[in-house]
């Protein structure tokens, strides 16, 4: 999968220097923690907002890669549960995943981003928590 130049599949994802994770993996992981890889499910409204889709990306944050990205914001294919809704789903997540990555430069700080924000002030105990259970599903904790 290719989304503004990066191929996904093909990267790999440093974690600290106990393991080194594929990002597809790693993309995964996060999608079976958020969704249990239901199509276009809608998670709970927070007053952050409400997430949507396979990977559960609120309204704004997909909106705002997809607009970083130069591509059309689309959310009625993150509510949606065809094909194409799935892919554009998982593409407007791990568009985040890698924004988090690409920000933080090791895994579990970009999960804690992914959860909770490029805010780290409001990195809490829910966000810890988050990265440690999506290493303990990858094996690396």
């Amino acid at each position: 999968m290719s989304q503004g130049g990066k191929i996904y599949r093909e990267q790999e994802v440093q974690a600290p220097a106990w393991a080194t994770f594929p990002f597809g993996k790693v993309s995964g992981a996060v999608e079976q923690q958020e969704s249990q890889g239901r199509r276009g499910i809608a998670g709970p409204q927070t007053r952050y907002g409400q997430a949507h889709g396979l990977m559960q990306v609120q309204d704004a944050t997909g909106e705002e890669m997809a607009r970083k990205l130069g591509i059309p914001w689309r959310p009625d294919l993150m509510r949606g549960t065809s094909d194409e809704a799935a892919q554009y789903q998982r593409a407007r997540g791990n568009d985040y995943l890698q924004e988090g990555f690409d920000k933080t430069g090791n895994i579990r700080d970009a999960l804690r981003y992914y959860h909770g924000g490029p805010n780290r002030r409001l990195w809490g105990r829910k966000t810890n928590s988050y990265a440690d259970t999506i290493l303990r599903r990858l094996g690396g904790n």
